[in-house]
């Protein structure tokens, strides 16, 4: 095989989905350049002098990152650019690849297409192909943009982020019965809610941004911190005995709520039992009883939960069944070969 040489443009930290689906593009065989947004644009806290210094140094940041991106390109000469969301990505920028013969590809993973921090709308219709990971989103961008070149592609795991990882220190990876790991809405909410109240904050464990102001208290309670990243994640899944798979709703700009997420596949991954949301599209990639448990109201996630905390060999059992397959059939590297063969099939002279 002869590699492709390719440049990723996204979130470079380990653990993020960008880094993913750069590393399956080197498990492929191809030579990879990631391009790290957050390189140029610095971590901050929340405090309105960081929202301030942020805002005030964006401008020279995002500047700075499309000079990088283009020098990548004039310097390695790649046949795709692979642009993950296309935060702070100008079009300028793809305007210069495209006129050096790269094939532009995006990969949007979000469940809507508004409302995102420095993403500029008129990059869409650059592409030439865009991969979404909600299946909903094929829709949303013929709708909303005239655009008919996109297809759906799930998100993926990580092997060297998603894996079985246990660790003996609590300190660092705390003993939850019942764990979430996400950001605050208020759907996630209503379904949290009534599931803390009935067995309690010392059973059920949050992490994620948001919660902080999550309410009734029984649900505040159970918030154990921040969002967990990298190995951190995949300790915590790890410490769980059942993980839940809670879904967003529909959001300003979407024609549907999430059916599918990351966790869908991160959580059996890195090992851990799944009790997910029930979803057209999650059959798809799992059978229910069997690799995943469901829930489909307040009150069968409540019933659900109790059945498996008291059914601990079924409940290893579907674990390590949801395992095998998910490393079977969800590796970034699976969802780098669908890009790598769409952009074979556009290379192919016209007959």
């Amino acid at each position: 095989m002869t590699a492709l040489r390719v440049v990723v443009t996204g979130e470079s930290w380990h653990g993020s989905d960008c880094t993913g689906l750069a590393r399956g593009f080197r498990e492929l065989g191809h030579a990879v350049e990631l391009v790290g947004i957050d390189r140029f644009f610095a971590a901050t806290d929340r405090s309105l002098v960081a929202r301030v210094a942020r805002r005030a140094l964006g401008p020279w940041s995002q500047s700075q990152f499309n000079r990088r991106v283009g020098e990548v390109v004039r310097l390695l000469r790649p046949e795709l650019l692979v642009v993950f969301k296309g935060t702070a990505v100008a079009p300028s920028t793809l305007a210069d690849a495209r006129r050096r013969g790269v094939w532009l590809c995006n990969f949007w993973p979000d469940g809507s297409f508004e409302g995102h921090w420095r993403v500029d709308r008129h990059i869409f219709p650059m592409f030439d192909h865009i991969f979404v990971a909600h299946s909903s989103n094929v829709v949303d961008l013929e709708t909303r943009f005239g655009l008919t070149n996109a297809s759906f592609l799930p998100l993926g795991f990580d092997p060297l982020v998603h894996r079985p990882l246990k660790s003996d220190d609590c300190s660092t990876a705390p003993q939850p019965t019942v764990a979430y790991l996400g950001q605050w809405s208020p759907g996630k909410q209503a379904w949290l809610a009534p599931l803390a109240k009935a067995i309690g904050c010392e059973d059920l464990a949050v992490w994620g941004n948001g919660w902080e102001l999550a309410a009734p208290d029984a649900l505040r309670r159970a918030v154990r911190g921040g969002p967990r990243f990298g190995d951190f994640f995949a300790l915590t899944i790890g410490a769980a005995r059942i993980n839940l798979g809670v879904l967003t709703e529909k959001r300003a700009g979407a024609s549907s709520g999430d059916r599918i997420a990351g966790r869908t596949f991160h959580i059996p991954a890195s090992g851990g039992f799944l009790l997910h949301e029930r979803t057209e599209e999650l059959a798809n990639h799992f059978e229910e009883g069997r690799e995943v448990a469901c829930f489909s109201s307040p009150s069968e996630l409540v019933e659900k939960v109790r059945y498996y905390l008291a059914s601990e060999p079924e409940r290893i059992r579907i674990a390590e069944a949801g395992h095998r397959r998910c490393v079977r059939e969800n590796r970034w590297s699976r969802r780098a070969q669908v890009i790598v063969e769409k952009f074979q099939a556009a290379s192919q002279p016209a007959r």
